[in-house]
């Protein structure tokens, strides 16, 4: 049996899986890191854990096939360099794909994590069957993925499915890429945090975190309910226009602020006709089914297909 590795860098986590020929998972190796200590330190430990996946497969009699990173920020993809991390200095320009195969000897894919995690939930997930697909990762950020015509579409610079970096409001919240009004800046987990802060008054005595926030939505909170619907709202805007340009036949949310469940998904779908065309009216959110490992399985399908 031949395996392929899938790694899943993230700013504060990387996560490691063997799978076989049928991308089923069989080892999965997860830790946490110093998101302080920076790129050179972030890559001697992922050298070091890959090397003893190796090992590891070849003693089950699996030898790896090719390797395929989910990498938590924008890359080139022909080249094969990561550009930037969002959570972590000295990423910028490092020939990831280079390194890997100098290192190990394996055909090597890499991808930015919401691409990543559109294929993953394509190919094992939510999406399977699809030919037309928008898929919506709403956590610390917001990116998104896209898959048209059962291909994976990174479109000029590989900079296609950055829905996060629509602008809702010129007028609004700066955002993280340095514009202002972005639907990041309105919807993301640190967004929500914010809006219901301002929405009681500035008060700082206790941070919520967004997944407190739903939690209190459903208790019946006021405050937390109205934040909950305004962010509904925000993402429909979003995620109509998607609609709109892309006529998916599925919609997928994931990352951390869609594990909300039906207390987001609910107003999504409501407030959803309000901006997109009648012709479109029935087409429905539904949330990821893969969670964090959706992207650790977009690697292993990278690793496992001509993504590039």
């Amino acid at each position: 049996m031949v395996a392929y590795l899938g790694i899943d860098k993230g700013g504060t986590r990387h996560t490691f899986a063997l799978a076989d020929e049928r991308g089923d998972v069989f080892r999965r190796l997860q830790h946490e890191t110093d998101r302080h200590a920076g790129a050179e330190a972030e890559l001697a430990s992922l050298r070091v854990d890959v090397a003893s996946l190796i090992k590891e497969a070849s003693a089950l009699n699996s030898p790896i096939e090719g390797i395929g990173i989910s990498f938590g920020g924008p890359v080139d993809v022909i080249s094969g360099r990561t550009l930037l991390s969002h959570h972590v200095a000295g990423w910028e320009g490092v020939p990831l794909r280079e390194l890997f195969e100098g290192w190990f000897g394996l055909p090597t894919a890499i991808d930015n994590d919401a691409n990543a995690g559109a294929l993953g939930e394509w190919k094992f997930g939510a999406g399977v069957g699809c030919r037309n697909m928008l898929y919506v990762n709403v956590g610390t950020g917001i990116g998104g993925g896209i898959i048209a015509n059962g291909q994976l579409l990174r479109g000029e610079r590989n900079l296609a499915g950055e829905i996060g970096h629509m602008t809702l409001d010129p007028s609004g919240p700066l955002c993280t890429c340095g514009r202002r009004g972005c639907l990041e800046s309105f919807a993301s987990g640190p967004a929500i945090e914010r809006r219901f802060a301002e929405r009681r008054g500035g008060r700082k005595a206790q941070p919520l975190t967004s997944r407190k926030i739903f939690e209190m939505a459903r208790g019946g909170d006021a405050n937390a309910g109205a934040i909950v619907v305004e962010t509904a709202d925000y993402l429909a805007r979003g995620i109509g226009a998607g609609v709109s340009l892309l006529s998916p036949e599925r919609i997928i949310l994931g990352g951390g602020v869609s594990e909300a469940g039906e207390i987001l998904l609910g107003p999504l779908n409501e407030l959803l006709p309000k901006y997109i065309l009648p012709q479109a009216v029935g087409i429905r959110v539904v949330s990821a089914q893969l969670g964090y490992d959706a992207g650790v399985r977009g690697a292993i399908a990278l690793a496992m297909g001509n993504y590039q």
